[in-house]
């Protein structure tokens, strides 16, 4: 006996993997599992454990997790509920360091649940063993080439490592990252998080070398706890920015979370402000966490964490739509300087507006690649700490004549060079961000995130403010 709890790094490095639960059926999750990690191509042993067939997937089982001869590190346990604890037994017998309980019925359906889980916890604690879930969806790590997932869906791969109590958001982000060109580095599916817990998953991304950035889900949380997690990144010289969909606004969500995976939790609502300069990003609304994930992986924050946005754009409208919402989002649209306004005119036809925000009144129509110059001259204003582009960016090339497509490309690669140039951020919104285009393409290259949505591309412009300072007040 052991009560030395081993590491996250311990469990999500293993050289061998059992699943408890194996089965032919292909609906099953015990199926999906076991096929997603032979085919990711799991560096290390694999031991498919039924007791009822001969094989699974074409290799041979294990009645028991007790039956294999050599050494297993991470158990996945999709067994029906019944079965849970003998096979909770059979790890604790066989000595694995790691436990993934994907199998649901515990805390999320009531007292009992809820103490039948906290007794197979304290269990495999008093061994060293750590248990993620139960409750969930499973794991990918890859790194460890380590696909453990019970349902199968697209995994892009990127800077991002993702920590969700919920495998259906999970999936959610996924598919968003899918489509917009940016992927991730982990899921970790942690369900009712009765062991390993959020803050814990946390620290394991800080310290591992793929990730950027941290993007999460979670139903509850303390301040404190998250504020001594980010201090702790920055001490040991790993600080990564979080971003987090924080559920439980309304007594609805608190009500649900508790039968989603017996989260006790306490009312927070929209306007609660407790995690601003904690270092961890706060998104109220579902769609604004992968697209906040993706500015924080691929752009600097605000210098200072300033929050004076220039607002460039190619019609009265989006610019009006964008200022409104930079405002709402907390940011600050301030006149520019009379010498950067002289400077911004001698770009743009006399009717077009140059105090911020700079509506180009068909600049853009005459040579796309005027989006660049109005841009660097903004960003060399010192009253401005970033820049968003917004309307019709991408599109010119079909709007007037493809003889524009080579002069907006253009104009994307110099984006990108100014980014790194002044390290200030430069966000795109564009009607054509969901388009195939060539243009958009050279911006994703560049590190130059677009959206479709003005409200989403301030939120996350936002976002980069709160990073910058954060980390401008841990600098003084």
């Amino acid at each position: 006996m052991s009560s030395v709890l081993h590491t996250l790094e311990d469990v999500l490095s293993p050289r061998s993997v059992a699943i408890l639960g194996a089965s032919r059926a292909p609906y099953k999750w015990g199926h999906v599992a076991a096929k997603q990690l032979i085919a990711g191509g799991f560096p290390g042993d694999i031991y498919l454990i039924n007791p009822s067939v001969p094989n699974v997937l074409g290799r041979a089982t294990y009645a028991s997790l007790r039956d294999i001869p050599t050494r297993v590190d991470l158990a996945i346990i999709a067994t029906s509920f019944s079965h849970v604890p003998r096979s909770v037994e059979d790890c604790i017998a066989h000595g694995v360091k790691g436990i993934v309980i994907i199998t649901a019925g515990f805390s999320e359906t009531g007292p009992e649940g809820r103490a039948l889980e906290q007794e197979l916890v304290a269990r495999c604690r008093e061994h060293g063993i750590r248990v993620i879930g139960s409750n969930c969806m499973g794991l990918f790590i890859r790194r460890s080439k380590l696909n453990a997932l019970g349902m199968a869906f697209p995994l892009p791969s990127g800077p991002v490592g993702l920590i969700s109590q919920s495998g259906n958001l999970g999936m959610y982000f996924y598919s968003q990252a899918h489509l917009d060109g940016l992927g991730f580095t982990t899921f970790l599916s942690v369900g009712n998080a009765v062991d390993v817990t959020f803050p814990e998953c946390i620290q394991y991304l800080a310290d591992d070398p793929e990730t950027s950035v941290i993007a999460g889900y979670v139903e509850a949380i303390q301040e404190k706890t998250l504020r001594q997690v980010t201090n702790s990144m920055l001490e040991r010289g790993c600080y990564k920015p979080v971003v987090i969909l924080l559920s439980g606004a309304t007594e609805i969500g608190v009500r649900a979370s508790l039968a989603h995976t017996g989260t006790i939790s306490t009312i927070r609502p929209d306007h609660d402000t407790s995690l601003i300069g904690s270092g961890v990003v706060r998104v109220l609304r579902s769609d604004e966490l992968f697209p906040v994930a993706q500015a924080l992986a691929s752009q600097p924050p605000t210098p200072g964490g300033g929050q004076r946005i220039a607002i460039i754009g190619d019609g009265g409208g989006s610019v009006v739509a964008t200022g409104d919402a930079a405002i709402r989002a907390g940011l600050e649209v301030p006149i520019l300087r009379t010498e950067t306004q002289q400077s911004l005119r001698r770009l743009m036809p006399a009717r077009a507006t140059a105090t911020n925000p700079v509506d180009v009144a068909g600049a853009a129509d005459e040579d796309p690649l005027s989006f660049a110059w109005l841009t660097e001259i903004c960003l060399k204003d010192p009253v401005v700490d970033g820049v968003i582009i917004t309307g019709l960016f991408g599109g010119y090339r079909w709007l007037l004549s493809e003889e524009f497509g080579p002069r907006e490309e253009a104009a994307a690669h110099e984006l990108g060079r100014l980014v790194r140039h002044y390290q200030k951020p430069v966000l795109v919104q564009s009607i054509y961000a969901r388009h195939t285009n060539p243009t958009l393409h050279i911006l994703r290259e560049e590190g130059v995130p677009y959206y479709e949505s003005i409200e989403i591309t301030c939120r996350a412009m936002a976002a980069l403010s709160e990073i910058g300072m954060f980390l401008t007040s841990r600098d003084g």
